[in-house]
């Protein structure tokens, strides 16, 4: 007997190993096909969409990882957002990768691949299924919708977010399993680092009562109690699940008010006059139609795509109501027989409606990154109806092997095509341009890659045929004046920044801009009014705190300028030319000892700084120290020394 028990054990432990072995190589096959796709993004540039914002623009991110960095993180909403956790990954790669963008694109993707393997990790371990659970990753791994949200930089919030989500849904799978509070308290902590991260996935709480139903099943009753005995038994079942999820629900609540404040707060919300409420519906019921034929065929894909606000056809409309009750009726027709079918489209269905546009955010009708985490619900749908439909034979599961190979290769291909159109800004808009309507929010963005490239004249063309598609746009004007700033054609900038200003008069950069021309034109006293007047509307605003530093210098008042250079240091410590500014207003007050110390601090910091030694130089002689003295300045290396 106890040798048949070997026996049995050890055939147990083959098995084990086999299957081990299987989802390993699994595993390393999604990661190689992922990489496939995504590996070349390390030699692609920024995207004028939000890139700099998410990377150079604000000193707190730009300098990398620090405690000012942290308490910053979690106490602005910089961008109209609350995201602590994506802001603190940023400030890893700036401390990891400094200035090389190659590092944050990769950071993303290596996001990807982790929430690739959670995937398939968590439908593993939900379903037992394996195969399928692979076909389900290879799917969200490689399809062409993903794109935006992996080879964008500033959708690290949306990877990051995942990335906790995927946590959470596992650790909750675990907890349905063996019911250990300790894996509920880990789901809860996941999740609510996905909140911190993005708040995407307020409606994770909707997934796991979908999850209870298939398949987890926790729900089902007793096979041997009556008929009634089961209802009453599904019903206590039902109240325990929607019990249980009470905190879940509660801190989607909760951070649902949170972006709600942060958007409102930084004016990114559609008023309902700009967008009536009748129309934001009408819209919402034909892109969940329009996301499921980009899902099938992923084809002219775009970074934006504009709003078709009150011209949003009835017959469009009627044509997609049709279609989603036909297919939501038929999902509820076959609940018992396919559950996962039910599950699935309404995981798709709910989970799209903090992004469907009922609440508009931005100028877009609609987004690939909004697809991130629903389409996960169509993929599985698929991969479980499409083998309950086939007739069990010997050859079944080789031919729907080879079938879901030959579509997961061929979403490959689209995808690494359309990775390819994220190299550049100016590729990605003239793109866009190709694919949609004509519109002047594409227009100004291949405007300002353009720009960014030199290529002036044709950045002013774009410029201005944006302001001819929109006439009523202040940005447009903007942009068009700093072509002309550029150019130093001065006059010509300064009737740009004043048009912009006639229709929003609050944008503190254009009033940093109109004060810079007039500075330019030695109109000081107008000058100091449109950077006074930036202060108002933006009081950390870096650029004005320099320009009235420069401006009050230019006018004789070092005093001055040293308190708007030291109100600027306060907002971003590591401007050098605000350091070196305030040692030339100490020497021409005649604080020599001061102007030296504030320029070995400057070099402190900066070792190469030349224009400092120089200067560091000439004050030193100025002060009557000895050509000896003067000429043993502190090395570079012993400055940088000092420094650390």
């Amino acid at each position: 007997m106890s040798h048949v028990l070997k026996h049995v054990n050890l055939l147990r432990s083959l098995a084990r190993h086999r299957v081990l072995r299987r989802e390993v190589g699994l595993a390393a096959l999604l990661v190689a096909l992922t990489l496939a796709v995504y590996a070349h993004v390390g030699r692609f540039g920024f995207i004028p969409i939000d890139d700099r914002l998410y990377v150079t623009d604000e000193p707190h991110i730009r300098n990398g990882l620090s405690t000012s960095g942290i308490a910053w993180a979690f106490g602005t909403f910089y961008d109209c957002n609350w995201i602590p956790l994506t802001w603190l990954s940023l400030m890893v790669d700036a401390t990891l990768y400094g200035s090389w963008l190659g590092g944050h694109h990769l950071a993303n993707v290596c996001l990807h691949v982790a929430n690739v393997l959670l995937v398939f990790a968590f439908f593993r371990k939900a379903t037992g299924r394996c195969w399928r659970s692979a076909f389900v990753a290879a799917m969200f791994a490689v399809h062409p919708l993903h794109v935006e949200s992996v080879v964008w930089i500033a959708e690290r919030k949306d990877v990051l977010s995942l990335f906790f989500g995927l946590l959470a849904l596992y650790a909750y799978a675990a907890y349905a399993q063996r019911e250990r509070i300790a894996l509920f308290g880990l789901a809860f902590a996941c999740f609510l680092c996905s909140l911190l991260s993005k708040q995407t996935l307020v409606t994770l709480p909707f997934v796991l009562l979908l999850l209870d139903y298939w398949p987890l099943r926790r729900q089902s009753a007793g096979s041997d109690a009556t008929r009634s005995d089961r209802a009453a038994q599904r019903q206590r079942s039902v109240v325990r699940l929607l019990g249980e999820k009470l905190p879940f629900f509660a801190l989607s609540a909760i951070f649902c008010a949170v972006e709600l404040f942060a958007q409102v707060r930084g004016h990114s919300t559609r008023s309902l006059t700009e967008i009536p409420i009748w129309t934001r519906c009408l819209n919402a019921v034909v892109v969940y139609v329009l996301y499921l034929k980009k899902a099938l065929l992923p084809f002219d894909l775009a970074a934006f795509y504009p709003h078709p606000g009150p011209g949003q056809s009835l017959v469009a409309v009627g044509a997609a109501l049709v279609c989603l009750a036909g297919v939501t009726w038929l999902a509820i027709a076959n609940a018992r027989r396919w559950p996962f079918v039910l599950v699935g489209w309404l995981w798709y269905l709910g989970s799209l409606v903090p992004m469907i546009g009922v609440v508009q955010v931005g100028i877009q009708q609609m987004a690939d990154r909004y697809t991130y985490f629903p389409m996960l619900g169509l993929y599985a749908a698929c991969a479980w109806l499409v083998p309950a439909l086939v007739e069990k034979t010997i050859v079944r599961g080789r031919v729907l092997s080879v079938f879901a190979g030959g579509i997961v290769a061929v979403y490959a291909v689209i995808a690494f095509v359309q990775v390819a159109y994220w190299r550049d800004g100016v590729t990605l808009m003239r793109r866009a341009l190709a694919v949609t309507r004509d519109n002047s929010f594409v227009r100004f963005e291949l405007g300002d890659a353009l720009y960014a490239q030199s290529q002036i004249g044709e950045a002013m063309t774009e410029f201005r045929h944006a302001v001819r598609l929109a006439p009523g746009d202040p940005e447009g004007y903007c942009r068009l004046g700093w072509v002309f700033q550029g150019l130093k054609r001065y006059n010509e900038a300064a009737e740009q920044f004043r048009a912009s200003l006639a229709l929003d008069e609050s944008i503190a950069a254009t009033h940093n801009r109109l004060g810079w021309i007039l500075w330019a034109q030695e109109q000081y006293a107008p000058a100091r009014r449109e950077f006074d007047r930036a202060l108002e509307l933006d009081e950390k605003n870096v650029e004005a705190c320099v320009n009235l530093a420069g401006l009050s210098r230019a006018q004789g008042d070092f005093g001055q300028s040293i308190v708007y250079c030291q109100r600027a240091l306060a907002i971003d410590p590591s401007l050098v030319d605000c350091q070196r500014l305030i040692a030339f207003n100490l020497r021409d007050q005649g604080r020599l000892d001061e102007a030296i110390d504030q320029l070995q601090n400057v070099l402190a910091v900066s070792p190469a700084d030349e224009e400092a030694r120089s200067e560091l130089a000439h004050v030193l002689a100025m002060r009557g120290d000895r050509p000896s003295l003067v000429g043993q300045l502190p090395s570079e290396k012993t400055l940088r020394a000092r420094g650390n």
